[in-house]
């Protein structure tokens, strides 16, 4: 059986740069209704000739609740019109607290929008403004309060883990503000990558604080009533998100926007350009065809990220014999270790072993 494709739409606009972020996006405002104009343009296109079936749509960035009023609308109605979209399909769009308004909320509940992500990031005022937040900590709480007073029950929300000046009280302060009001929480190990102004600042984070610091995180929302179901989501009343779970289990998806990537499910994934005005002068798309041995590597390592690994019965049906005996010679190796489990039919990485998890992949993965 065939899996349902999925649609991520990229907004690449902020009011003002985080100092971690490294994803595509501007503040140049001035631009934005040619970039809504293009996207459109490159949606419409794409559903030319029959139109694809799809459950999930996300609309990320960037931050695309400080869109134009009515660019949500003019979105949506292009993916209508070129995707057949189920009528209990999971739509989520990203926000920040300072721009989730009560007419941003109330233009996404008529276009459909059922899921709302949220960045918190830190529940320490003195934190968010040293990582160039334009939020504090109660405008969090309010717009948090907002959406669920529009009828939006399915709120997620980040957390970051290793961000300068905090301690094991800050971040607990951080998880349990979020289960107050999310049923999904991300939480995100800092990486400081180069070009970002902590970067630039020299910070770097302490390794063994963050793994500590994880740890507190599993305990905490475990306690809390969340089940991690892949190594940085958690997820509580059965709000996993479905969309991001497409990419774990290499499920097609339609990638539209300045840096998004698609992918057929199968051997092709393509990219666009990171630059906002490229994309408004044209909407190319980079492909990259994968070869046998790329498949085997991105299935090893995207299933393992998550709680019930790999399915034996789907990795033999799926891969030929060479790659079933290098794969289960060095799994062997790993679960004599007591570093992989085999159980009920599925091979994983113990749950303590998680946070480690990407040296594990890599004995797994072939060069």
């Amino acid at each position: 059986m065939s899996l349902k494709a999925g649609v991520y739409i990229h907004i690449p606009f902020c009011k003002a740069r985080c100092h971690y972020c490294a994803f595509v996006s501007s503040t140049d405002f001035s631009v934005m209704k040619d970039y809504v104009s293009a996207l459109r343009g490159e949606i419409l296109s794409c559903g030319r000739g029959v139109k694809a079936n799809v459950d999930t749509v996300y609309i990320g960035g960037g931050t695309p609740s400080c869109l134009y009023r009515g660019a949500l609308t003019d979105i949506f109605k292009a993916l209508v019109e070129a995707f057949d979209i189920d009528s209990g399909a999971e739509i989520t769009v990203e926000a920040n607290p300072e721009s989730c308004t009560d007419e941003f909320i109330k233009e996404a509940v008529s276009c459909g929008v059922n899921r709302i992500s949220m960045g918190l990031q830190s529940a320490c005022d003195r934190t968010l403004k040293k990582i160039g937040r334009l939020h504090d900590v109660n405008g969090f709480i309010d717009a948090a309060r907002l959406v669920r007073s529009h009828g939006i029950t399915n709120v997620s929300s980040d957390i970051i883990i290793g961000l300068p000046d905090e301690g094991e009280s800050d971040f607990k302060r951080a998880v349990n503000l979020v289960a107050e009001y999310c049923d999904h929480v991300s939480v995100y190990a800092l990486t400081v990558e180069e070009g970002t102004e902590l970067f630039r600042r020299g910070y770097k984070p302490d390794d063994d604080a963050v793994a500590d610091l994880y740890e507190v995180a599993c305990k905490t929302l475990y306690s809390l009533g969340y089940k991690r179901y892949e190594v940085s989501n958690f997820a509580r009343n059965g709000k996993v998100s479905k969309h991001n779970s497409k990419y774990w289990r290499r499920a097609p998806y339609y990638g539209f926007g300045a840096g998004a990537h698609g992918f057929d499910g199968g051997k092709i994934r393509y990219y666009h350009s990171d630059s906002v005005k490229e994309y408004i002068q044209s909407a190319k798309v980079f492909k990259e065809i994968l070869s046998d041995k790329d498949i085997y590597n991105e299935y090893v390592m995207l299933a393992l990220r998550t709680e019930t690994g790999i399915a034996r019965d789907d990795f033999i049906s799926r891969f030929g014999e060479a790659f079933r005996r290098e794969f289960f010679e060095r799994a062997d190796v790993l679960n004599k270790q007591g570093l992989l489990l085999y159980e009920n039919g599925f091979i994983l990485i113990p749950p303590e072993k998680m946070f480690v998890m990407n040296s594990l992949i890599e004995e797994l993965m072939l060069d």
